[in-house]
């Protein structure tokens, strides 16, 4: 596995204004249809996106990006009964391919971190793809381009050379939820 690429990012919500611009640069660079989001802004604090908590002088206010955690072992993938979602070996990326998805939800339901959504219009799976056409031509995804922030740092989490490596050990950085066994390749920095 040493010698395998596998892209990740880390999000640091220390620099992560909620601003919504990775959200918004996603789904316009990606065209997904009118109300379907492959990444959203969620907030630490309370339920409640852009209600500070606490009391003044102690108010807080942070946030949380959400995406597609490309997963090293995906339940979409594990749970997809026509084989329409893959883990792209050349760079672990998690992707639906609209030839082979029925639109079952299979992969909605199985996902813990909530990420797939049915396209009502096309009756097919829909999730952030990691923007992999893009980055196989040595771009970034847009949502880590956009940041205004520089919230986001994206590369290979195999080499401990890499930007998004040295941030991880350096800023302690962890996954999402690592209990649900799927071994995330997003962290967080909080």
């Amino acid at each position: 596995m040493a010698n395998t690429v596998q892209y990740g990012m880390v999000i640091d919500t220390t620099r992560c204004m909620g601003c919504q611009t990775c959200v918004v640069s996603c789904k316009v660079s990606n065209h997904t249809p009118e109300g379907l989001y492959w990444g959203r802004v969620r907030s630490l604090d309370g339920e409640v996106v852009y209600q500070p908590t606490g009391t003044f002088p102690e108010v807080k206010l942070a946030f949380r990006a959400e995406l597609c955690n490309h997963c090293a072992t995906p339940l979409c993938f594990a749970n997809c009964p026509t084989g329409a979602i893959a883990k792209r070996e050349e760079d672990g990326a998690v992707v639906v391919d609209d030839e082979v998805c029925i639109g079952c939800g299979t992969c909605v339901k199985a996902c813990p971190y909530e990420i797939p959504q049915i396209d009502e219009a096309a009756k097919k799976a829909s999730k952030c793809d990691l923007c992999y056409r893009k980055v196989a031509v040595g771009g970034t995804p847009w949502c880590v381009e956009s940041c205004p922030g520089e919230a986001r740092i994206f590369g290979d989490l195999n080499d401990p050379g890499s930007d998004v490596a040295k941030y991880i050990v350096d800023r302690k950085a962890t996954q999402l939820h690592e209990d649900f066994g799927t071994g995330p390749s997003v962290y967080y920095v909080v």
